[in-house]
């Protein structure tokens, strides 16, 4: 009885261990594609390199979310994980704009990262977020941010 027991305990661990493996490989899969985007866009934590990306201040500043910069002439270009169209800047409590996240933009649906890109019907374009330099309580993909503050 005792020698089933441990036998039945090994294989449901050998089971559990098994189902972890892709998890696991989809975790560091998905933390390895966040790190390569943080590269690509560090860049952008200067506001003059931003503008010379072609992107410009689209007057959009949503509360608890940010103002955003962006060329729209890129919303029909197909979606590149390391190249979102928009960077989007907070106000860091002294008047000066700091990168807290960035967001694709599309005219049609889409997928980055494997996350899908979701309808803004106020615009009427399908976006997606990612507060790579800003921590979200909300969710790394959320479009709101409550860390983030009121625009001025």
């Amino acid at each position: 009885m005792r020698r089933s027991v441990v036998i039945l305990s090994v294989a449901a661990l050998v089971a559990m261990g098994a189902s972890f493996i892709p998890w696991t490989s989809a975790a560091a899969s998905g933390q390895a594609d966040l790190a390569a985007l943080r590269q690509a866009t560090a860049q952008y934590h200067n506001i003059g390199t931003t503008l010379a990306s072609g992107r410009s201040d689209l007057h959009i500043c949503v509360d608890h979310m940010g103002q955003h910069y962006a060329n729209p002439a890129t919303f029909s270009a197909a979606l590149d994980a390391l190249n979102p169209q928009a960077m989007v800047y907070a106000d860091d409590g002294a008047g000066h704009l700091r990168l807290v996240a960035v967001e694709w933009v599309s005219t049609t649906p889409g997928e980055v990262m494997g996350m899908p890109l979701h309808l803004n019907p106020a615009l009427g374009v399908w976006i997606l977020h990612a507060w790579i330099w800003s921590p979200n309580p909300a969710g790394m993909f959320a479009d709101m941010n409550p860390r983030i503050g009121n625009c001025p």
